[in-house]
């Protein structure tokens, strides 16, 4: 099976062209004018040049993508590097991706010298939190008359990883167990290495003897309050309603503000802790609301 394929997608100047091609062919056939047979010629030629220049060039080019991390609903700009192989300028190419029979066009390229590379900003918006895939790549042109697209097709699957988009209000505070600041110790821990005065609320159990004896007065083992990464749970055991994407928001929100947060997700198959920013924020992308059939089930 061929990776490469064509397509041509004729506009609607070129169906008017392509009549009067075949208008001018019929008339030059049934009245034997030789003038319009010169016509008839020129028409042709025109199409056939058409043909060759934009196969040229959609042959010509060789596409590298460069993409950038994806938020829902939000423009995400990837980079599109197109080279140029041959010793001669092409113009008016086309690059986008190709799915489920379609050419969705990403950037426009007016012209790339010989042997030149361009590199070339994708803006685009991506709607849904999740996995986004493709059938592959195109490379198009109307060059030169704009009679049609002629797309080259590279069936190169792939696909990319979508967070959820930030929601716009506060973080949910029900989400957290105390505070997005973090949990304190009620026992703060000794840091080693460290000393300080003493202090009349200090335990006079972490006074350091040898370093006391040296007319400094009384030292101490210098303590410092630890602090805890907060954690933000998700129960995914519910339906898969409005509700469920504004909570996963709220929560994606969190971990857009910092990254040493955790995620505490809950779902049938048990209960799992995903430590990180970019490792929840893909788990939020990826989870899916998992509603509870039964009451055995629930049980």
């Amino acid at each position: 099976m061929k990776r490469n394929i064509r397509r041509l997608e004729v506009s609607r100047a070129g169906k008017g062209f392509l009549l009067l091609t075949i208008a001018v062919g019929v008339v030059s056939l049934a009245s034997g004018n030789n003038v319009l047979y010169l016509v008839e010629s020129l028409l042709l030629s025109c199409l056939i040049l058409s043909g060759i220049l934009s196969e040229r060039i959609v042959s010509a080019v060789q596409v590298d993508f460069f993409r950038i991390q994806a938020r829902a609903s939000e423009p995400v700009s990837d980079w599109i590097m197109a080279t140029n192989k041959t010793k001669r300028t092409i113009y008016c190419v086309e690059v986008g991706e190709w799915k489920r029979g379609k050419f969705i066009p990403l950037c426009f390229i007016p012209q790339i010298k010989a042997q030149e590379t361009v590199r070339v900003k994708a803006e685009r918006v991506i709607e849904k939190r999740g996995v986004f895939s493709w059938d592959g790549f195109a490379i198009g042109t109307r060059y030169p008359f704009a009679f049609a697209k002629k797309i080259k097709v590279v069936r190169r699957p792939g696909e990319r990883i979508v967070w959820p988009a930030k929601d716009s209000g506060v973080a949910d505070q029900n989400l957290l167990p105390d505070s997005t600041s973090g949990i304190v110790r009620s026992e703060p821990e000794v840091v080693d290495g460290e000393i300080r005065a003493y202090d009349v609320n200090d335990d006079a159990r972490l006074i350091v003897a040898n370093q006391s004896l040296r007319g400094q007065g009384w030292m101490v083992r210098n303590r410092r309050a630890q602090t805890k990464d907060p954690e933000l749970i998700l129960d995914a055991r519910t339906e898969p309603t409005e509700e469920f994407e504004k909570t996963i928001r709220r929560t994606a929100r969190a971990f857009y503000e910092t990254d040493q947060a955790s995620l505490i997700l809950i779902q049938k198959s048990g209960r799992r802790t995903i430590k990180g920013s970019r490792n929840a924020l893909t788990a939020l992308a990826l989870v899916q609301a998992e509603a509870l059939g039964t009451a055995e089930e629930a049980a």
